[in-house]
């Protein structure tokens, strides 16, 4: 192997422009040479040998994946898995101490290394130059991003790199941080000449020869604008949470012949820029990945984010398919604009009215005054869910009167009470009489409570997420009238947003799109504002009194003889 030593010698390394090329067309070459890195070992079994296969005809055929020198030749790196390789476990992983790549990142950067090799040629696969990695969490994309900036900087003179996330976090303390991590394994000479300013880093003060990182925002989308080198590369860190405007200027940027464009993230968001790069017949190189086969993902994380976020069966949750599987959530149940049922493959459990005692409830209102809308009062412990009233008009006065009358029928307190505040709610709240101490909570829910802006556009679809988790878990709505509940359910929709939030469809656009409102969906959320009902210490021989006469009454209903009905589900 061609060697030389560039820290007493730099200016021969300088001048010696084949081994540049050499590097240029080799990023593993490049890593080994500079930074002390080889790419995953195959297995023995599988190198300089021709492995039969059948194709989609039927036709009995062979191909090779490795060469003699181990390098990945199969012109589908998709086809490539983990298992492939020597070593991805864990345990065996360690044996290398830092010194070769996962198989997962020496795929990645052989689809790079594919890109680089299409410069200077006038035929090529356009799809080599647009690289797109979907994976979970901690398989070491933003290393893979952090090498080939810095091989795109030293191999191609005057090169112009831009990169790119949609937070200020992504770019400064993640991938700044990492690109800086191996940085600090080049040369001491190659490592100087990387010279940081302000905003950029550019090599030997060049004023055109530079890596440029900056936030990408809907209202500022030139965050990978103004690139004219002869070699540009541009990377986008989380790109699903990337404004879609940030990549269309991108693309009225490459205006050159020898440009790469990588895009790396989460699968955050089931539309846009980085959802249409991995959709069938995209002319992208697409690379999926999960961390459950990373020998680097922490040996905790998998199992901790299936407790903290249970799936349905067999089937995980969104949170793990997005943050573990690499997978795109809910794509099978989407429809054209995105949207996906809130309680697709969810089975909610219905029991008929027969007597059962709902303790502690939580109360949920969702008011409606003299429009279409109907009022619904529903109550919830952490087995059951019932609506107690639905009727169609209501004025603020009547309405307050029977809810402190369902409040007081079940023993609830005032404090356990949450009311749209929207319209008539607020002057609902306002002629609810409270015992001193007390207060009913008007909810506000059009924008996200702090601390929870990272997963939820709005309060209202936090509140949507816990019922969905309640019915998961294996809450009972009680109800005679089970149809008209799966009549709204089915149809209240959600998507991920940029950074993978959750967005419910809001009730304007369900109405529009299904011809009603969801009144007692949104009473069910309504007993999500708190987790837990307030608890009695010691009852007063009043609320004794009185929890005694809500069993009564109970149990009057379920002989078919209740004292009052609210109710108009019948």
């Amino acid at each position: 192997m061609y060697n030389i030593n560039m820290e007493e010698d730099r200016e021969a390394w300088r001048g010696d422009m084949e081994h540049l090329r050499r590097w240029a067309r080799d990023v593993f070459l490049f890593t080994k040479e500079t930074m002390h890195m080889l790419p995953a070992e195959p297995l023995d079994e599988l190198v300089n040998k021709e492995i039969p296969y059948t194709d989609i005809y039927g036709q009995r055929k062979t191909a090779k994946l490795f060469d003699i020198d181990g390098s990945l030749v199969y012109h589908d790196l998709a086809f490539y898995s983990e298992d492939m390789f020597k070593n991805q476990t864990r345990g065996a992983f360690r044996k290398y101490n830092g010194t070769r790549f996962t198989a997962q990142q020496t795929i990645i950067l052989e689809g790079y290394n594919r890109g680089v090799n299409t410069f200077g040629k006038d035929s090529f696969d356009a799809t080599r130059r647009w690289l797109s990695t979907r994976s979970g969490h901690g398989i070491g994309k933003t290393s893979c991003m952090a090498i080939i900036a810095i091989h795109f900087l030293w191999c191609f003179p005057g090169a112009q790199v831009g990169m790119t996330a949609n937070t200020e976090q992504q770019v400064e303390d993640i991938f700044m941080k990492e690109f800086y991590v191996w940085k600090a394994r080049l040369p001491a000479f190659m490592k100087n000449a990387l010279i940081q300013t302000a905003d950029h880093i550019r090599v030997e003060d060049s004023e055109t020869w530079f890596l440029r990182a900056q936030v990408a925002r809907a209202e500022k989308p030139e965050a990978l604008a103004g690139l004219h080198g002869e070699f540009v590369l541009i990377l986008v860190d989380e790109a699903s949470g990337v404004p879609d405007q940030v990549f269309e200027v991108m693309k009225g940027a490459l205006t050159g012949d020898n440009f790469i464009v990588g895009y790396f993230s989460n699968p955050t968001r089931n539309e846009g820029e980085f959802f249409d790069s991995h959709k069938k017949g995209s002319a992208f190189t697409k690379l999926h990945f999960s961390s459950r086969n990373s020998p680097i993902v922490k040996e905790d994380y998998v199992w901790k984010m299936e407790a903290d976020y249970p799936g349905t069966g067999k089937e995980p949750s969104d949170e793990v398919k997005i943050r573990v599987e690499g997978d795109f959530a809910g794509v099978t149940e989407m429809d054209e604009k995105g949207w996906i049922p809130l309680f697709a493959n969810v089975n909610i459990l219905f029991e008929p009215e027969r007597g059962q005692i709902i303790r502690s409830p939580i109360i949920g209102v969702d008011p409606a005054g003299q429009g279409k809308d109907r009022s619904v009062v529903d109550v919830r412990d952490n087995v059951y869910l019932k609506e107690v009233l639905n009727e169609r008009t209501s004025q603020e006065k009547d309405l307050a009167r029977k809810i402190e009358t369902i409040r007081d029928a079940y023993g609830a307190h005032s404090n356990d009470i949450g009311i749209d505040a929207f319209g008539i709610g607020a002057r609902v709240v306002a002629n609810i009489t409270t015992k001193i101490g007390e207060s009913v909570n008007a909810l506000l829910t059009d924008k996200p409570r702090e601390g929870t802006e990272d997963r939820f556009v709005t309060f209202r679809d936090e509140l949507a997420w816990k019922f969905r988790s309640w019915v998961v878990q294996g809450g009972i709505i009680i109800t005679n009238n089970k149809e008209a509940w799966l009549k709204e359910v089915s149809k209240v929709k959600y998507k991920r947003v940029t950074g993978g939030r959750i967005h419910l469809m809001n009730k304007v656009e369900f109405r529009k799109e299904n011809g009603f409102s969801p009144d007692r969906f949104d009473a069910a959320i309504y007993t999500f504002f708190k987790d837990d009902a307030t608890v009695n210490v010691i009852m007063t021989k009043q609320e004794s009194e009185m929890r005694d006469m809500a069993e009564f009454m109970r149990l009057a209903q379920s002989t078919g003889q209740p004292l009052q009905d609210f109710s108009s589900m019948g």
